[in-house]
């Protein structure tokens, strides 16, 4: 596959068509520098569980990571038990006090177990899914990758690149049973594998790789905010043009009570204004490489003008006799539900493609209470 086309792996993603997710150890080793893989982009990966994508490593990275640790752990100790000495050497009347710091520190020998202990409770935490590299590729198979210079062997330094072969042939295996895989490495060998691969994809970049799945969320939680920021905005004002298009319709009821009999017809209907009202809830319904569709909720402020006319019921003729009538405009509040698409994944610029009122809460009446045959309008 190639190495990162942004816009086949969009479309892919909203089609739930990649299946996992996996780092090379030089991606986890350069978020990792002091050990602990509390790296806030790495714990980031915790929330592919919500887009059913599994994060994986092949256990050699994992024992490459592991093994990387204990390195950095072993050596933080040995610098401290160094400079503990010195230190005592310096200040011979706090020797005493020195050596008991350093019987309390973690014994040399228990520093693999702890790096181990870190990495399990990573995974568990994250939800990875170590896979076995056990007959991911024969001993044939991978000496005529390394004797033809195939990917991931090539240059002078290319007898350094079995581990890496091996966590490759691993990974495209679960890829051919589960589904294409996003890499991410920095390391050309892997990009090259990928390349030739027909289930994996490659990203040099972590932080735009994990973009890729959240871009959904990004561009709706940007269009939501411009409601709030800016009320009289092009957004807002696509929200409350869809409204009004609905309400032109002039599809509801009117209800009212008099003294008379009445009957009336709506003369006008405006959307004087709206307010969003899903807080920071996402309701995404739809998502395809380009555009997303989400429901937007939001309360309107509606003005409606009707005519009222008026009559009373003509025994002799048997026949309702017109009194003349009256205008009446009432204010409500409406809640609706706007479904909107937008497009604009990947760019600067998001733009409505299209905005509706869902039909389960289109305004059905208005009441306009109790109405005054022969009201006078109040003076000014």
């Amino acid at each position: 596959m190639p190495m990162f086309d942004s816009d086949e792996l969009r479309g892919l993603i909203a089609e739930r068509g990649i299946a996992g997710f996996t780092l090379d150890t030089n991606i986890i080793d350069g978020l990792n520098n002091n050990g602990n893989l509390d790296n806030r982009i790495l714990l980031s990966l915790e929330n592919l569980k919500g887009k059913q994508v599994a994060t994986i490593l092949c256990d050699v990275v994992a024992k490459e990571v592991k093994g990387h640790m204990a390195q950095r752990h072993a050596a933080a100790h040995g610098e401290l038990a160094s400079t503990l000495k010195v230190y005592s050497k310096i200040w011979k009347e706090h020797a005493g006090f020195v050596e008991e710091l350093a019987a309390k520190l973690v014994p040399a020998d228990a520093i693999g177990a702890h790096a181990d202990a870190l990495l399990q409770a990573f995974c568990e935490k994250i939800g990875v899914e170590i896979i076995s590299s056990n007959g991911a590729i024969s001993v044939a198979e991978l000496m005529e990758q390394y004797f033809e210079n195939q990917p991931p062997f090539a240059g002078a330094d290319k007898k350094h690149e079995f581990p890496d072969a091996v966590a490759l042939a691993a990974i495209d295996k679960w890829a051919q049973e589960h589904g294409p895989v996003l890499a991410v490495s920095k390391d050309k060998g892997w990009a090259e594998y990928c390349e030739g691969s027909e289930y994996l994809y490659c990203a040099s970049d972590l932080g735009k790789a994990l973009a890729l799945f959240h871009e959904d969320e990004a561009i709706v939680a940007s269009f939501i905010s411009s409601l709030g920021d800016a009320p009289d905005g092009d957004f807002a004002g696509e929200i409350l043009d869809a409204i009004q298009r609905d309400l032109d319709d002039l599809d509801f009821q009117v209800e009212a009570s008099a003294f008379m009999e009445w009957d009336t017809e709506v003369e006008e209907a405006v959307v004087e204004s709206i307010e969003y009202t899903g807080g920071k809830e996402q309701r995404i319904v739809a998502s395809d490489g380009q555009s997303v569709t989400f429901l937007v909720p939001v309360n309107a402020k509606l003005r409606v003008q009707a005519g009222f006319n008026f009559s009373i019921h003509d025994s002799i003729d048997d026949d309702y006799v017109s009194l003349g009538g009256t205008v009446e405009d009432v204010t409500i509040d409406h809640r609706y539900q706007v479904t909107v698409t937008i497009s604009g994944k990947g760019s600067d610029e998001i733009a409505v493609e299209d905005a509706v009122v869902n039909p389960a809460t289109k305004l059905r009446t208005v009441d306009f209470g109790h109405v005054e045959p022969f009201s006078e309008p109040e003076p000014d």
